[in-house]
């Protein structure tokens, strides 16, 4: 009896005492609250991040326009049904530090990516790109062709833009009715699968800038030739030499022919005048009325006649010169001559 009267006073005395402290018990159950809250929060953020929305799905462009928030942003993904929830992907991001580092682009991710991986791909501006690569000497329709080929753009759309306008230094002495021959400058580039074709003609041009250095301008222009004049010369010696010892002695050649009043007779500037790659001209096609033809005019073609690299650039800047007037190229072999008498000699030797 006098137990049960003890426990009685003891649970008694309990619950008095918490009756008595009302906000340490509340507390109590307030931080074990936030505890949970804590502990349910990470687990289901941990399971969010690792989890795709779908186990298989196609990749497709998603786009972050430039400006746009992480709101809008979260919202958009959760539209095109590539996350399950915009609003704990928004958090993540919050809590990550990552909220101001997604960067503007068009990107190809999957519903079958986790959650985590996406944010990696926006915030470290891994682009949807195709890589393409241009060849030195291919002209603008021949990039065209390749583009289009390549799903990319269409060849009439890139002739059209690489015939515009654009507001470049280095395109200062280039004559209005041509078109930016020469100066898409052949590399490999990593291009957006939403490029259109003024971007991809940019991102070339651009390309140009920096790969023709000042010091190479400055050269060009003390030469005399000036810078047009120097890509068009160039476009004839990536046509007429593929090897960059060759390059140079081609280059010193025509510079000598030019400086003595003769003309360049290249058969690469006729072709391109015809429009096609003829390897046998005939009398009647070295006689072409045309601007680009170097059999009928003094000096240089009227443009390049195709995208130099930058060998041939700078043969021309720093070419070879030598007592050469004339050459001929038979099964990727060089011939030279310092007269007439002797080119005839090649030619009949090495092409008849």
């Amino acid at each position: 009896m006098e137990g049960r009267n003890l426990n009685k006073s003891f649970i008694q005395k309990t619950l008095e005492y918490f009756s008595n402290h009302k906000p340490l018990g509340y507390t109590f159950v307030a931080a074990v609250s936030v505890l949970l809250i804590l502990v349910f929060t990470v687990v289901a953020f941990n399971i969010f991040i690792h989890t795709p929305k779908q186990k298989t799905a196609a990749a497709h462009t998603f786009t972050v326009v430039n400006g746009q928030g992480l709101r809008a942003i979260s919202a958009n993904l959760k539209k095109e049904n590539f996350i399950s929830s915009d609003l704990m992907f928004m958090v993540y991001m919050k809590l990550s530090g990552l909220s101001g580092t997604i960067q503007a682009g068009d990107y190809s991710i999957s519903a079958s990516m986790e959650p985590l991986e996406i944010a990696d791909i926006l915030t470290k501006g891994k682009v949807a790109s195709k890589t393409v690569t241009i060849p030195e000497g291919w002209t603008v329709a021949e990039i065209g062709a390749y583009l289009e080929k390549q799903g990319v753009v269409t060849k009439k759309d890139f002739v059209t833009a690489a015939s515009g306008s654009y507001n470049y230094d280095f395109l200062a002495g280039k004559p209005s009715d041509v078109s930016l021959e020469g100066f898409l400058f052949p590399d490999t580039y990593q291009v957006s699968v939403r490029a259109t074709a003024t971007s991809i003609v940019k991102m070339m041009l651009d390309n140009f800038g920096k790969r023709v250095t000042s010091d190479m301008r400055a050269a060009a222009e003390k030469s005399g030739l000036g810078l047009y004049g120097t890509v068009t010369l160039a476009s004839v010696v990536e046509k007429e030499a593929n090897k960059p010892a060759d390059r140079k002695l081609v280059a010193g050649i025509f510079i000598s022919r030019l400086n003595e009043g003769m003309r360049l007779q290249s058969d690469v500037t006729v072709a391109y005048a015809l429009g096609e790659d003829k390897k046998d001209l005939t009398a009647d096609d070295l006689k072409l009325d045309s601007p680009y033809n170097t059999y009928v005019v003094d000096g240089l073609p009227k443009g390049p006649i195709c995208n130099p690299g930058l060998e041939s650039i700078n043969a021309v800047i720093y070419p070879e010169i030598t007592a050469f007037r004339y050459f001929i190229a038979a099964k990727d072999q060089m011939y030279y001559a310092n007269t007439i008498e002797e080119h005839n000699a090649n030619v009949a030797k090495y092409l008849r």
